[in-house]
């Protein structure tokens, strides 16, 4: 396929893409939410905020409108085989769809200069919309991950240096403080990401990518699995509630990725994500052909029911 025919179908995916995670949850959120609505029966206040939550998703879905008046900050993550035609970081693409979808209200006008306040109108700006891009070795097809990331939640965000000598006791606790203290800001029930090592950049993308794992899945390493269940069981023992009004129906799940770290620092990122959890996948082929999907545990693109959309 030539060029301007890939770069057509890379522009139309990406508008299918953004708009697509804009109006929907992902259905392992809503299954997590559903039960939480029916653990909470002697908690009326609980139960009429999950039950707003999920009629207000079902209506997003049902009528192609934003699940949320956030359309969040688009996140972008890229992984682009080593073999795909085109190898590009995309951005003009991102940059015009992104301003398309604003202009036929598909995303709310959300980049403001952070000296002069001033709004271009079309999400666009310098450095943004925060793209990550990783090359693939071995691999012939381009891969999109799209994560509208609200503004209440990602004021939740945090870095830490930890001291290296007794980080690892210090972090379960710091943690659950951090998240004691957000109270309802992040619009909880909440998914935690959490980044353990590296540098402190490292940390910080770590804690955002776990994001895109699914619900319901667990780190492959053991100790971090187990560490992700233990954080999971004590958030939700904090009495915090569905929107921080008060309960136990806190987080829908935790997510921790790792990397080697200095042995003279200890850093820990926090990315926090709301109820709202509005990601999906996409993938194209060299020859153009485009599967809409999720990244599966190990991030690795699986296309929605197995077919091409």
């Amino acid at each position: 396929m030539d060029r301007l025919n890939l770069l057509k179908i890379i522009e139309n995916s990406l508008y299918s893409l953004i708009s697509y995670s804009a109006q929907n949850v992902t259905q392992k959120t809503i299954t997590k939410l559903e039960k939480m609505l029916e653990n909470e029966k002697n908690n009326e206040i609980a139960r009429s905020q999950l039950d707003l939550m999920l009629n207000n998703i079902t209506y997003g879905k049902k009528n192609q409108i934003p699940v949320c008046q956030d359309t969040g900050l688009v996140n972008i993550f890229i992984q682009l085989g080593e073999n795909f035609p085109i190898i590009s970081d995309f951005k003009e693409s991102i940059k015009k769809i992104l301003a398309q979808l604003t202009s036929d209200s598909k995303l709310r006008a959300n980049t403001v200069d952070p000296i002069k306040f001033q709004n271009p109108g079309d999400n666009s700006g310098l450095n943004t919309p925060p793209i990550y891009l990783e090359l693939i070795p071995n691999r012939d097809d381009l891969v999109f991950t799209i994560l509208n990331k609200g503004g209440g939640c990602e004021n939740i965000s945090a870095l830490y240096m930890l001291n290296p000598a007794t980080g690892f006791e210090d972090f379960i606790p710091l943690i659950l403080n951090e998240i004691k203290n957000a109270g309802g800001k992040p619009c909880p029930p909440i998914i935690v990401g959490i980044g353990i090592g590296g540098d402190s950049v490292k940390s910080m993308y770590l804690a955002k990518k776990a994001l895109l794992r699914p619900i319901g899945t667990r780190n492959r390493r053991e100790e971090v699995s187990a560490l992700e269940n233990e954080l999971l069981n004590q958030i939700n023992e904090l009495d915090i509630g569905v929107m921080g009004l008060g309960g136990h129906s806190n987080c829908i799940d935790v997510h921790v990725e790792w990397a080697m770290r200095h042995p003279a620092s200890y850093p820990v990122g926090l990315v926090v994500e709301c109820y709202s959890h509005r990601t999906i996948s996409g993938c194209i082929s060299k020859e153009g052909e485009f599967f809409m999907g999720f990244l599966d545990r190990d991030y690795k693109f699986v296309p929605k029911n197995g077919v091409g959309v």
